[in-house]
């Protein structure tokens, strides 16, 4: 990515919106984030904090996606509060993070640390 077009996607706070475009654009790339995504974040200036473990999934359109719940024991209570957060943020309807509630503020700091590569 040249630095100009990060700069851009950063001063906009756009983090979707440009690894969308870059994945769309750059088949070698596609293929790293689905296979080393935390590498392939890195290499456009965004480091995921420690302890997050990342998983992108470019849809396809002859595929159906189901996230499912882990399992719980038999006569385990219900957890109290929601297992995950499903976020739409800037993105036109075209990203879409699942995270564990627990994780929602690593995302945050995920998504803050693309932007401050533009200050």
């Amino acid at each position: 990515m040249t630095e100009a077009r990060w700069e851009e996607a950063s001063v906009s706070g756009d983090f979707e919106r440009e690894l969308t475009n870059r994945v769309w654009a750059d088949d070698t790339f596609a293929t790293q984030v689905e296979r080393s995504p935390v590498e392939a974040l890195r290499s456009m200036g965004v480091e995921v904090p420690a302890g997050v473990k990342v998983k992108v999934v470019v849809q396809r359109r002859d595929r159906i996606y189901f996230t499912i719940l882990p399992a719980r024991a038999p006569h385990a209570e219900p957890e109290t509060a929601p297992l995950n957060q499903m976020d739409l943020w800037s993105s036109k309807g075209l990203f879409i993070w699942l995270v564990p509630v627990a994780a929602k503020f690593k995302l945050l700091a995920l998504r803050n640390a693309a932007r401050k590569e533009g200050d």
